[in-house]
Order: structure tokens, then sequence, then C-alpha cells
């Protein structure tokens, strides 16, 4: 039942939508800035992919949202379909991070060696708590 309450908040696709959008816009940054460097490239990739991954969490929720809208009693199977689907739709969302953490790293080196080293230094951190914090949540 935990689905549907959560389901009902919204907090996910809130996120992913707000998430999907600010990395679309990163990757906009990067096409035009012009640069034509290898960190570039991948930045480019990478915050493209991150928002992709979060347009799919998004999709996810509220198509699931939908669905379960008005319906006063869910059947166990029609349960155990959302719980499977959610899963899809939470570990794209979980890579997104990640990949955004990722993105986040590399975004530096566009600048300097200097950010780049800081920005990796501290987008590894974040990886890594964040990392934790998740196994510690899910076991």
């Amino acid at each position: 039942m935990n689905e549907i309450l959560e389901l009902q908040t919204g907090q996910v696709s809130f996120i992913s939508g707000l998430m999907a959008g600010f990395s679309l816009s990163i990757a906009a940054q990067i096409i035009r800035s012009r640069s034509e460097s290898r960190m570039a490239t991948i930045s480019f990739l990478l915050f493209t992919a991150t928002s992709l991954l979060f347009l799919i969490a998004l999709y996810i929720d509220v198509a699931l949202s939908l669905r379960i809208a008005g319906i006063d009693q869910i059947a166990q199977e029609l349960l155990e379909q959302i719980t499977f689907v959610r899963t899809i739709g939470t570990s794209a969302a979980t890579l997104a991070l990640f990949l955004f953490i990722i993105s986040i790293g590399i975004l530096g080196w566009l600048q300097s060696r200097i950010a780049g080293i800081a920005t990796s230094v501290i987008a590894l951190a974040t990886f890594i708590m964040i990392w934790i914090a998740r196994s510690m949540i899910f076991g």
C-alpha cells in the first residue's frame, strides 16, 4: 500500500520533472557554449541521458497515478503490477540521480583543471554519501 501513498503524494513525479528540466537546460547551455572538447561532449551526453531517465520516472509515476485515480479498492494483482512498474521508474530515477552527480563532477573540467579536481572530489563524496544512505534505507 506504500506504493499507492507514494503515487498520491506525487513527490517522485515532481522531483523527476524538475530534475529532467534542469538536466536538459544544462545540456542546452553546453551546446550554446560551442565547445567541441571531449569533456563538453561527455557532459552533454551525460546530462541528456540524465534528463531522459528522469522523464521515464516522471512518465511512469504520472501514468500510474492516473490509472489508480478514483479506485477505492486495489486488488492484490494490480498492486503487484504497480509495484513492478514503479520499480522500473524508481530505478530510472535512481540511475538518473547518480548520473547527475557524475555529470556535475565532470562539468568542472570544462572550466579548469582546479575546478575539475574540486567538482570531481565533491561529486565523489556526494555519490558515496548517497550510496551509503541508500544502502542503509534499503538494506
